[in-house]
């Protein structure tokens, strides 16, 4: 007996009213949430950054080795061989550069030593060093612009500070090439020239290496700083290095459950309303 073909019934409407009107009420009260949310993390941003102001630094590199500052003349030279200290460095195979700074001196190791390239030690100034050392002028920006801010550091208007940042990378590494991107094993010393005719020295810090949330850890340096940013200046560029972006106590961290919160309501009103929407599945009959 030959079987009777079937036709596909019509497209039904949409849902049932009784389905449209809760798919639409829970598209409701998502949406009610999601906004809640938004609204609560925008405040706790607002008030993160009104309690923990970004602090950006702008740096100008000083290249000369001689120069004035706070009224007393700097001096940055390599150790002459003719001092006690520089013949048991020669016993160890170490250099040294003598910063002279008014009455204040201190020996700075030379971290990565030109002794293949020997050239460079020809050129002026501090360029000898500039892989692993370098001497800034450094003040906080204020939000001014750049053009405002190095025009008024230049005049005298805004008040500096100098700093000298030394990268000290992985002992035994060969700095033109593991060693200038083995960045976990950085290390970085810094100095300031303080207006009293001190030089101060800092604490030596690691690169960073804490991502995502989680906390710094003590001895690296921590974003939000002056020594993080004079880091950043001493880091090389031509493959782009530099530490991953930490969110720890910043306003992502500050906007905590909102940000989960709104991203799922915002969801379920995407999915409620496309279900709300939705037609029925097509049915087929067959013919008596």
């Amino acid at each position: 007996m030959p079987t009777t073909p079937t036709t596909p019934a019509p497209a039904s409407g949409p849902a049932p009213a009784a389905q449209r009107i809760a798919w639409f009420a829970a598209a409701l009260v998502a949406l009610v949430v999601m906004l809640v949310s938004i609204r609560v993390m925008m405040q706790r941003i607002s008030a993160f950054h009104h309690d923990n102001p970004r602090r950006i630094f702008a740096f100008r590199e000083v290249i000369t080795d001689r120069f004035n500052y706070a009224g007393r003349e700097v001096a940055i030279q390599r150790e002459t061989p003719a001092t006690e200290h520089a013949k048991e460095a020669a016993q160890s195979g170490a250099q040294f550069l003598v910063l002279s700074y008014g009455d204040a001196t201190d020996r700075i190791k030379v971290e990565i030593p030109n002794t293949n390239t020997p050239g460079r030690d020809l050129l002026p100034g501090l360029k000898p060093y500039e892989d692993w050392f370098k001497v800034f002028r450094m003040a906080n920006t204020n939000g001014q612009s750049p053009q405002t801010f190095l025009a008024g550091l230049d005049a005298g208007a805004i008040p500096d500070r100098l700093v000298i940042v030394t990268r000290i990378p992985f002992p035994g590494s060969d700095p033109a090439t593991w060693g200038s991107v083995w960045k976990k094993d950085w290390q970085f010393d810094f100095r300031e020239l303080m207006p009293d005719g001190r030089i101060e020295r800092y604490e030596r810090l690691n690169y960073p290496t804490a991502r995502g949330i989680r906390k710094p850890k003590p001895g690296e340096l921590h974003e939000n700083t002056w020594q993080f940013q004079a880091a950043l200046q001493m880091m090389p560029q031509a493959g782009q290095i530099g530490p991953t972006h930490n969110f720890f106590n910043n306003g992502i961290a500050a906007a905590g459950w909102t940000i989960p919160a709104a991203a799922f309501s915002g969801l379920i009103v995407c999915i409620s309303l496309a279900f709300g929407f939705a037609p029925k599945r097509r049915t087929h009959q067959t013919r008596p």
